[in-house]
């Protein structure tokens, strides 16, 4: 774990044994992944479409989503679907958390062919990827459909030899991807706005396989201090 000088707080953890399931949350995640498009036609990915002996990360016994409810999460889906829309170029504060998300993977030695990102700054990481972590798939992951779509109709302007790249409709609450299927999660700038972030954290340690990467950015505790701080 490691911290930035500034309110955002980076996270790094390889994935570690525990056992979390779901009930009819697993049924949620399922119809959450059905909405999954690839370079505008529809695809049937193995990650989403499980075999009888496969189970999805909210799946098993025991497993209860958060009962606070902090967020109203379809109000924030609404205002993902804006923000798609409103976007205007690049943004310096993003992009610097971006960069140094993805700089820790170069500190790694090890490749991740298999990478999900969360919702959040997708665009920021696809556009600075670079190739670093040796990636041959990469699902982009959002709650919002219309940020999806400005996602996919930018998509050949980021195309890149031997990386494939898949669009999934999901909510990071309920992961709608099968158990160590992932070599690497990455979010940023997405996880603070769940309302069980440690439920989160465990679904997507889930979908990672052995020695797998879960590498996030939130905003910290302290961030609205400092935006008190100034005289706006």
């Amino acid at each position: 774990m490691g911290l930035l000088p500034s309110p955002v707080r980076h996270f790094i953890s390889a994935s570690s044994a525990a056992a979390v399931g779901g009930e009819s949350e697993g049924e949620m995640a399922r119809a959450l992944g059905r909405a999954l498009v690839r370079r505008g036609k529809p695809y049937s990915f193995p990650l989403l479409s499980p075999p009888s002996s496969a189970h999805l990360c909210t799946e098993g016994d025991g497993f209860q989503s958060s009962r606070v409810k902090i967020f109203d999460r379809d109000l924030k889906r609404k205002q993902r679907d804006r923000a798609a829309w409103l976007m205007r170029g690049k943004d310096d504060f993003v992009d610097s958390v971006a960069e140094n998300l993805l700089d820790r993977l170069q500190d790694c030695r090890k490749t991740f062919p298999a990478a999900l990102c969360l919702g959040g700054s997708l665009e920021a990481i696809r556009r600075l990827l670079h190739g670093r972590g040796g990636m041959e798939k990469l699902i982009m992951m959002d709650m919002s459909f219309d940020m999806i779509k400005v996602l996919k109709d930018t998509d050949e302007k980021f195309a890149r030899n031997n990386l494939e790249t898949f669009y999934v409709v999901g909510d990071e609450e309920f992961l709608p991807i099968k158990e160590n299927s992932l070599d690497l999660v990455i979010s940023c700038l997405g996880l603070h706005w769940t309302n069980d972030l440690p439920g989160a954290m465990i679904q997507a340690r889930l979908a990672l396989r052995p020695d797998g990467l879960f590498l996030a950015a939130i905003l910290g505790g302290e961030t609205l201090k400092l935006l008190n701080s100034f005289d706006l």
